[in-house]
């Protein structure tokens, strides 16, 4: 797969766990996102981010950090969302 194409599919990949974070957020202030990624999810990383950015960046959830753990095999799943402290 070509650079493009990486970056096509992780772009998918970010669209779907801004839309699923903004959802679960319900008007609440995002503070990090936490996706599990297994070693044959197919799935890299550094593009994600590089993808996560461009998703967020003019959205209610700009600012918010992508965080990555560790899974087995195929794993993509959105595994934990962390709110900002209320004041």
């Amino acid at each position: 797969a070509g650079l493009g194409d990486v970056l096509i599919h992780e772009l998918g990949l970010a669209r779907s766990i801004a839309g699923i974070a903004e959802e679960n957020a319900k008007g609440r202030a995002l503070k990090e996102v936490r996706v599990a990624i297994g070693p044959l999810a197919c799935v890299e990383r550094g593009a994600l981010e590089f993808c996560w950015d461009l998703v967020t960046e003019s959205t209610g959830i700009a600012g918010v950090e992508l965080g990555f753990l560790d899974a087995e095999g195929d794993t993509f799943v959105v595994r934990e969302l962390e709110f900002m402290e209320e004041a």
